[in-house]
This record gives C-alpha cells, structure tokens and sequence, in this order.
C-alpha cells in the first residue's frame, strides 16, 4: 500500500513537472542568468586587486624565498647553495640575539601600547570632561611622519641638548643621562616613541568596541552596586575581547616589523644593542649586499610571526567559545 501511495505522489510531481507553463521555466533560467552574471561580474572586479596582490605580494615572496636558498650580491647570476644561509644564521652571532630583541622590542612596545590605547579609550566612552577634545588629540602622533618623530624623539633624548634631560634634570633627577648612547638603556627611548606614535590606531578600535557595548548593561551593574573598576573588568573587558585581542595581534605584527623608528633613533646602535632583525636585514641586504642571507632572515622572521598570531587567534577563539 505505501509503495503505490508513494508511486502516486512521484507521478503526481512528475505530472506537475511537466504542465509547468514555460513562463516558470523561463523565469528560472533568467534567474540562473542573472546570478551567472553576478558572478562574473565580481570576477572581473576583484580581478584587479589579485593581480596586484599577486605582482608586489606574492611574485616578490616566492622571489625572496628562492634568493634565500642562494649566494647573491645583487648582479650576476644567482648561485643556489642550498640551507647555507639558514645554517650560518643560526649559528652565527647576530641571528639569535636580533631575534630575542625583537621580541622584547615588540612584547613592549604592544603591551605599552595596549594598555595606554585601553585606559585612554575607557576615559572617553565614559564621557569625561573634554572627551571629544581628546578623541583628537591623543590620534594626532599618529599622523605625524613616523620617520621625522623618530629624527624629533633622537634630537629630545640627546644627553646635552635634548628636552628630556632638561625635564629630568628640572625635577632633581639628574640630567646627564645617555639614553641613546648606552647599550644598557638605547631600546626603552624607541619602545617609548613607538608606543607614543601607534597608540592612536588602537585607541580609536578600542573605543569604537566600548561604545558598541549597550548601555542597559551599565546601568544594571551600577544598581547592583558594581563599582568602576569592577565593571571594567567584568563587563567592558570581557565584552571587547574579539576586538582587542585583533588589534593586540595586528600591533604585535607591526611591532614585530618595527624598522622606522629604530633606524632613525639609534640605526640599530650602539653596536647591536637595538639591531632588531628588520635592522639586521637591512644592513645585511645594503651594507653587506648579502641578499641570502637577508631574505632568509627575513623568511624566519616571517614564519614566527605567523605563527604567533595563529596560536594568538586560536587562542582568541576558544577563550570566546568559553566566555
């Protein structure tokens, strides 16, 4: 019985199939016209962006890569020598050192700048006096030519005549004091202008996350008798997380390829005590027009920062999932 009830139906959809008037059969293959059309129209409008993509992004990576398995002094030919470069990074003297002061460089220089863009952002959303004054103000390093800030913040942390030592000096903590000349203090000048020239990017994410964040929540909390910090740190936090643990990463990658800033304060001196590996490949590529060896120090770098910010990303999604 149910197999004839069920042969009934298929033929009554079969029937029903076949007295479709073409009208409905046109309408549909004009619809799968229409999406066919859409598709090429994206085609040929993201065409552009590949292309580009893949002519200053991907042709120069895969180019890096091959120069990074060879001898090249930037004319001639190029002489393959294989793990060569790799092997004499590794155990040569500047590889490893650059390599740990890049990332207390960009450990520092993210947290720092974290913190600062968190607490200035927290100030704003909650509507202190002068917030849209300091909406402003406190983004305007970041327009500022990274390169002439860099030139700006050498000249202010000069010994004799810079305007630090004056300040220090003022306030009866001495005012001789050799910040970029000393091995021991060169790196924290150019962590502090990093901090002061990047922080308006991540304030402005930040404060865009904590204004996204309903009020209602606030106000609940507040008759619960939450204090200030508490909300902060129970709501406002856990509430922005997706977009600061982004802009953490995005700041650490940066950080990670901090050149600017330590060529035009210290060009990685004294000696190497700021040589971070941007620094290290550029004297390696210009100055010692040892192309290999740059792009394989660049490569290396490379695949550590991807994957710190994959575990870092990875690590954002299950703590989400859990919260």
């Amino acid at each position: 019985m149910s197999d004839t009830t069920e042969a009934t139906r298929t033929n009554e959809m079969d029937t029903v199939a076949v007295v479709l008037p073409p009208e409905m059969r046109k309408g549909g293959r004009r619809r799968i016209g229409i999406v066919r059309g859409r598709r090429i129209i994206m085609a040929v409008t993201i065409l552009p962006a590949v292309l580009l993509i893949a002519a200053f992004l991907w042709a120069p990576a895969v180019q890096g890569i091959r120069i990074s398995f060879s001898d090249w002094r930037g004319l001639g030919p190029i002489e393959f020598i294989g793990l060569e470069n790799y092997i004499d990074a590794f155990t040569g003297s500047e590889f490893l050192p650059a390599l740990w002061l890049t990332v207390v460089y960009a450990v520092l220089s993210t947290a720092g700048i974290m913190a600062v863009a968190t607490l200035l952002a927290a100030a704003v959303s909650a509507r202190v006096r002068g917030a849209a004054f300091y909406r402003v103000v406190w983004f305007l390093p970041g327009i500022a030519p990274i390169a002439a800030a860099g030139v700006f913040w050498a000249t202010a942390f000069q010994p004799n005549i810079g305007v630090v030592n004056v300040i220090l000096g003022a306030l009866g903590l001495g005012s001789d004091h050799a910040w970029l000349a000393g091995a021991d203090t060169a790196l924290y000048p150019t962590v502090f202008v990093t901090i002061w020239a990047s922080v308006g990017f991540a304030f402005l994410l930040l404060l865009g996350a904590m204004e996204q964040v309903p009020v209602s929540i606030y106000e609940a909390a507040r008759v619960d008798g939450a204090g200030t910090v508490r909300r902060f740190f129970g709501m406002t936090l856990p509430m922005i997380r997706p977009v600061f643990v982004v802009t953490m990463v995005l700041e650490m990658i940066w950080q990670f390829n901090g050149f600017t800033v330590i060529w035009a304060m210290t060009q990685g001196g004294p000696g190497f005590a700021t040589s971070v590996l941007p620094v290290l490949v550029y004297r390696e590529a210009f100055q010692q027009l040892n192309f290999g060896m740059a792009s394989a120090v660049a490569i290396m770098g490379g695949i550590i920062l991807i994957a710190v910010g994959m575990f870092a990303m990875r690590l954002s999604r299950s703590k989400q999932e859990e919260f």
